[in-house]
């Protein structure tokens, strides 16, 4: 058999360009050190689950009868129930009298690892004025909810 001079060429280059085009369609696969690991669950975001008021705390800070009614001459406890966690976030507690006046203000910061209680509370010798009043709690700054109570 002769094989001309051109066609000699022309073979070699016809196969590596059906070889070349048939791997065109060959999919890699990735090593098992290229698979994508999900990243951790990020922990519980923090929030506030109630807010109790009472005259008395228990020993483990807790309300140890819910009210919503005090006289004048008492202290008044604020609890704040959170769940979750955070490195650091900070409760605010804002107690206002008849919807305006501001009564009092007070920050906790506070490092929860799970389910948490934070206690704040207000005093005055001299007695309450009678009428509404009530507190605002805020978690790093965005309202969490408030609780209204009376001093008869």
């Amino acid at each position: 058999m002769n094989i001309s001079r051109s066609s000699r060429f022309v073979i070699p280059a016809a196969l590596l360009v059906t070889v070349s085009l048939s791997a065109c369609g060959k999919k890699d696969e990735p090593a098992a050190n290229d698979i994508p690991v999900p990243a951790p669950a990020a922990p519980a975001a923090i929030k506030v689950s109630e807010i109790e008021t009472g005259k008395a705390l228990s020993t483990d800070k807790t309300v140890m009868n819910g009210l919503d009614s005090f006289g004048v001459n008492d202290t008044i406890y604020v609890v704040v129930k959170t769940e979750g966690s955070s490195p650091a976030s900070k409760l605010v507690a804002k107690w206002t009298y008849n919807d305006t006046q501001l009564v009092s203000e007070s920050t906790e910061s506070i490092a929860p690892t799970g389910d948490a209680v934070t206690e704040f509370h207000i005093t005055k010798p001299t007695g309450w004025p009678k009428g509404k009043y009530r507190v605002d709690i805020s978690l790093d700054g965005v309202p969490s909810g408030s609780k209204e109570f009376v001093v008869q």
